[in-house]
């Protein structure tokens, strides 16, 4: 008890309560807006649809493009219903606690995924519109002029990047001197293959079964005689761009989330994609023959080649994606740690618990880097989940049933995808899980304003925290 009363109890807790993280409020109110015309609303839903577009396009889940819809509406102080799907969205602005009245429009997601920099200029307009009322006008001028951006490398860098990126890969699943070479020079042909095919938009269709099939002739007639490797060695990394690992891992977190419609969308997207680059695989081995070997196989690189390949993998996206070279240590330290999280988690507890803590790690080292970086998460997250590469072991199983006839091991691998895809989205909603942000609300209507309803002139966002 003497010891006790010579302590500072009260002093010891208010420490112990200083070290405690300090959470962000639940809540933010925002007046509600009264006096929005016919002409405003019918804006207001055309913006948010071209906005919600332009974010399927980022690759954000449905989920996450409804809560954005829902933030930047109140900060204009309407209410808004939406339906998303990553094919297009129908928004309703307005109308009353029961759904009706207000006015709808609908959008649907068209052209390619976006590159790195826009993806990171679409954020930052998103985060800005959280916080206050952008002028409409503003807004469209912000997301033309995203749109226009061109690429922020030459195309001789692009190609470049797109060999990295097989290189990469490939030295991750499999690395000796011949085989780096061998992906160094199919890299290099996927690469202008694409960099040809996406300046001709009616062959991007094709383009998959195209480049499929032009690495599987070329290993199955040169990987023997001059590198002295299986021709089914080359086949993946080369092919990388085309891996639908991330809708993969997209669709079984909308799954997960309830999502039914967005998640089987996804999957089926990436079937698809996995099918025809499986059928592209399996013409290149009807067309040509296997060579045989006559040399010995070249002994592995080492323990270390893998990381270097993580490395490789990251220059690869810096260049290929268009990434700002602001980012450039702030996503190779991540690629890094997914792949020693992965690692380690895998040596303990197997290779799913290993997808799975590489999953849970995502979130909160994504968010942790955007707040110090100035770089939104996404940037982070799409590279990441490229690392993981469910799509690879996908396309390994399904081109071993297709063309192998070998049902027994590609229904293993299969298997195995299925499992890891999984590991990988519940770590992610785990991780997510553990990130808290404030919650935008509309509360009673503001003043009238002699300067007419809120989204053509920024209105009072005063706000009070419940």
């Amino acid at each position: 008890m003497r010891l006790l009363s010579r302590l500072d109890v009260r002093g010891l807790a208010r420490a112990a309560s200083a070290l405690r993280p300090r959470r962000q409020r639940d809540t933010v109110t925002v007046p509600e807006a009264e006096s929005a015309g016919r002409e405003w609303l019918r804006d207001l839903a055309a913006l948010l649809c071209e906005l919600g577009s332009e974010l399927l396009r980022a690759g954000e889940r449905t989920a996450e493009v409804e809560a954005a819809l829902h933030d930047v509406a109140a900060r204009y102080g309407m209410r808004v219903r939406g339906f998303v799907v990553p094919t297009g969205l129908f928004v309703r602005v307005g109308g009353g606690l029961d759904g009706r009245g207000g006015e709808l429009d609908f959008s649907p997601v068209e052209g390619p995924d976006l590159r790195l920099d826009q993806v990171e200029t679409l954020q930052s307009l998103v985060d800005r519109m959280r916080r206050q009322a952008v002028p409409f006008d503003e807004v469209r001028a912000c997301l033309r002029e995203l749109r226009a951006r061109p690429e922020r490398f030459s195309p001789t860098a692009t190609v470049f990047g797109y060999i990295l990126l097989t290189v990469g890969l490939g030295s991750m699943r499999h690395a000796t001197v011949p085989a780096v070479i061998g992906y160094a020079v199919l890299g290099a042909a996927v690469g202008l293959l694409r960099l040809f095919g996406d300046r001709l938009p009616f062959t991007r269709t094709a383009l998959p079964v195209t480049a499929a099939i032009l690495v599987t002739a070329s290993a199955q007639q040169w990987a023997g005689p001059l590198l002295h490797e299986a021709p089914t060695v080359l086949y993946i990394p080369p092919l990388i761009a085309f891996l639908p690992g991330a809708a993969l891992t997209l669709g079984a977190i909308e799954l997960a989330t309830g999502a039914a419609l967005s998640g089987m969308a996804r999957l089926a997207g990436a079937l698809s994609v996995l099918l025809l680059l499986s059928l592209g695989i399996l013409v290149g081995t009807e067309l040509v023959d296997a060579r045989p070997s006559h040399g010995h196989a070249a002994e592995p690189l080492g323990l270390w080649a893998p990381w270097v390949g993580v490395l490789f993998l990251g220059f690869g996206f810096l260049l290929y994606f268009s990434a700002p070279p602001r980012v450039t240590v702030w996503l190779l330290a991540a690629l890094l740690a997914e792949r020693l999280a992965q690692s380690v988690a895998t040596e303990f507890a197997g290779a799913t618990f290993g997808a799975f803590a590489a999953g849970v790690l995502l979130p909160p080292m994504a968010k942790w880097i955007a707040r110090r970086s100035k770089t939104p998460d996404q940037v982070v997250f799409l590279p990441c989940f490229w690392l993981l590469v469910p799509g690879a072991v996908g396309l390994t199983s399904v081109s071993e049933i297709i063309v192998a006839g070998d049902t027994n091991g590609g229904l293993d691998s299969l298997v195995s995808m299925v499992i890891t895809v999984a590991a990988i989205a519940m770590g992610v909603l785990v991780g997510a899980g553990m990130q808290r942000r404030p919650k935008l609300q509309l509360g009673a209507p503001a003043a009238p304003t002699p300067t007419g309803p809120v989204g053509t002139a920024e209105p009072d966002t005063g706000s009070r925290h419940d």
